[in-house]
């Protein structure tokens, strides 16, 4: 009986250790998918942007993984405390980071049908705000596997910065349309472009929402704090 009993022991360990590696590579995909869009931008490259589509069927695939497993833990293996919130947590975290490359995947499409170059100013702030993107990413996917409460809080907190450049650029652009009516169709992709980096990044601050709910049980105020209405000005050489 022992015996039996170490085994189911053993076989949940290696379960919850699968679960983890599972999110783990599925995190490292996604930020992959956003590096090689922010390439495709900066260096108007875009069979390299094009790239992030063909990872489409993996990040799926990881998502369902996840989920199964999940499902299989919490049914079979009666998980309690921490163990508890990480399984249910995986979830939705696993949807996150599946919509994440999602809106990756749209960039990458929206820069294939450009008829245009991005001008230079564009590309640097494009490539400001979204490298800015993917290092939350990068960090909220480190604090999980370190279970780090207090640098998942702190990334949840810097989605402000995402926003003011998101304002900033969105202000910008929309003058451009209008001072510069020839150049409306090729500003309305990078407005599409920046609310995608946007969504992106507050994706990013509801997984590390989760974090901070798996490390320590208790959940971050329903509203999270936003930039929109501070002013650009602040910006260090976005637009």
């Amino acid at each position: 009986m022992a015996l039996q009993r170490q085994h189911i022991v053993q076989r949940y360990e290696d379960d919850l250790l699968r679960l983890r590696s599972l999110m783990e590579e599925m995190g490292g995909l996604v930020e992959h998918q956003l590096s090689l869009v922010l390439t495709g931008i900066t260096e108007n490259n875009i069979p390299t942007a094009l790239q992030v589509v063909k990872q489409d069927n993996a990040i799926d695939s990881l998502e369902h993984e996840i989920e199964t497993l999940a499902i299989r833990l919490l049914a079979l293996r009666g998980p309690m405390a921490g163990d508890l919130r990480e399984i249910i947590a995986s979830i939705p975290m696993a949807s996150a980071l599946e919509r994440m490359g999602d809106y990756a995947g749209s960039i990458a499409r929206r820069l294939s049908q450009m008829e245009q170059p991005i001008p230079r100013s564009a590309r640097l702030a494009l490539d400001e705000m979204g490298r800015l993107v993917l290092e939350h990413l990068r960090q909220v996917m480190d604090a999980l596997g370190r279970k780090d409460a207090q640098a998942a809080q702190a990334i949840w907190q810097a989605d402000q910065l995402v926003d003011q450049y998101c304002s900033a650029m969105t202000q910008d652009y929309l003058e451009q349309m209008v001072h510069q009516p020839q150049t409306i169709s090729l500003y309305i992709t990078l407005l599409f472009i920046i609310r995608n980096l946007e969504r992106i990044g507050d994706h990013t601050t509801n997984l590390a929402e989760r974090v901070v709910f798996i490390i320590t049980g208790t959940r971050l105020p329903t509203a999270r704090p936003h930039g929109h209405n501070d002013s650009p000005s602040a910006l260090p050489n976005t637009l």
